[in-house]
């Protein structure tokens, strides 16, 4: 497959800011297969479930024409957990299941290099992964490439690894061995520092690796080559919830990336990518044929108004 997603399966019970509630939402790293189905369907998701999988997944994942060939069977239950939203965005995650039982996902939930490099082909383009920058993955991730020499890895730094300062050292570590990473501004502004979306743009360009810089409701920049180059967002129809739109815009830019589109082009996609997934919960239904030719319209005619300039 061109494009690996690695990371975690997770339903979710939302509870929102004004106490209304949405039940068994699709959650986790299928939003990242969503992201880059919209534009191309060579794209394998890994993951470690439980047997429960097909119950909440399977109509998704056979909508969408999706592999089961990099799921690992090995949990107790797929992870499900209460996600509880105050007025300043995410307020607690907790499992449905209680605290031991997490403890005991968590234990069971780790990334195997070698199953990842049994997917990495000759024509893997890029590998998308969530995971901590303590993961062992990082130490190995030549014997991941070994089967595709081009793959490159693109890294969404979770939320918790650059809120502790503590922490910052490994992280900046850990960007300096992928290829390319995501973070967004409040997570920027914390790992370096920065006291604004300037100072953190300063810092992504003085650190060198390419970076999809998300600033939230404004859109999206893509960093490379020494240059930040904005996209502002865009709907396509009603919003009905954010939840999972950078999981979404990240792969979809390393999908853009990998393919070697200008930087304009990587974060508008992107930014399409996230405004189908605006549209209802979870990640969006299906990308059928009439879908994906919507989206490029909405890229083309980005283009073309670039070029009328």
């Amino acid at each position: 497959m061109k494009y690996l997603v690695v990371g975690p399966t997770i339903i979710n019970d939302i509870i929102f800011a004004d106490q209304s509630r949405k039940n068994q939402v699709l959650g986790g790293s299928i939003f990242c297969v969503a992201g880059i189905k919209l534009w191309c369907d060579d794209c394998l998701y890994l993951s470690n479930v439980g047997e429960d999988f097909d119950r909440f997944y399977g109509d998704w994942m056979r909508a969408n024409g999706c592999s089961t060939a990099g799921l690992r069977y090995i949990l107790p239950h797929t992870w499900y957990t209460t996600l509880t939203y105050g007025d300043q965005g995410l307020h607690s995650e907790v499992s449905i299941y209680g605290p031991e039982e997490e403890a005991l996902l968590e234990t069971l939930d780790t990334i195997d290099p070698a199953h990842i490099a049994a997917h990495c082909r000759e024509d893997t383009r890029g590998i998308y992964v969530e995971a901590s920058e303590a993961d062992p993955l990082w130490d190995r991730l030549d014997e991941v490439r070994a089967g595709g020499k081009q793959a490159k890895f693109m890294w969404e730094i979770p939320t918790s690894a650059t809120m502790d300062p503590a922490r910052a050292p490994k992280v900046l570590e850990t960007i300096r061995k992928v290829d390319i990473y995501s973070l967004n501004l409040p997570e920027a502004m914390s790992l370096f520092q920065a006291d604004g979306e300037e100072a953190a743009i300063r810092a992504i360009l003085e650190l060198g690796t390419p970076c999809f810089f998300r600033v939230g409701k404004r859109g999206s920049y893509m960093i490379q080559n020494g240059k930040a180059t904005f996209e502002p967002s865009l709907t396509v129809g009603p919003i009905v919830d954010a939840t999972g739109c950078g999981n979404v815009s990240t792969a979809a830019a390393l999908f853009g990336w990998c393919e070697g589109f200008p930087p304009q082009v990587t974060a508008r996609l992107a930014n399409i990518s996230a405004a189908y997934n605006l549209l209802q919960y979870g990640p969006y239904p299906a990308a059928t044929k009439q879908v994906r030719e919507e989206a490029m319209g909405l890229l083309n005619a980005g283009i073309t108004a670039d070029s009328a300039k």
